[in-house]
């Protein structure tokens, strides 16, 4: 896989979903991805909630990261911490870690509620009728 076409699958997955609307400062966050067959820098700006990506580098950015692309996935689906991924060293951050945590949150895959999961009141059988299925 290239680098336009990995770049291109993480902002789809997630840019598409992205809630910047906790991110209380402005960002600018420099990604660099260090895998050898797909390596290369994207950028993520943050500004009063409005959030632009786009795969080029970033001069005046707030932080700088290094990633694979397989760890910045796991970390964005909420299989990895970041915190501990970078006390390991498999993740390089210079500048605001901050403002890394606010983008990785942002950005993170969220978890359905258990309101999502059940069908509204409305759309569900009475509860009579759901012991008699079960009997």
């Amino acid at each position: 896989m290239t680098f336009t076409e990995k770049y291109e699958q993480l902002k789809e997955t997630y840019a598409a979903h992205a809630d910047f609307s906790r991110v209380k400062e402005d960002l600018a966050a420099e990604i660099t991805l260090t895998d050898p067959d797909c390596g290369g820098t994207f950028y993520v700006t943050c500004k009063k909630g409005k959030h632009e990506i786009a795969p080029y580098n970033y001069y005046d950015s707030t932080v700088r990261i290094s990633v694979s692309s397989a760890l910045l996935e796991a970390m964005l689906q909420g299989k990895k911490d970041p915190v501990s991924e970078f006390l390991l060293g498999n993740v390089d951050a210079e500048g605001e870690a901050s403002h890394a945590l606010a983008l990785i949150d942002a950005l993170r895959v969220k978890k359905r509620t258990r309101r999502e999961h059940c069908p509204p009141a409305e759309d569900r059988a009475p509860k009579t009728e759901r012991r008699a299925k079960t009997e």
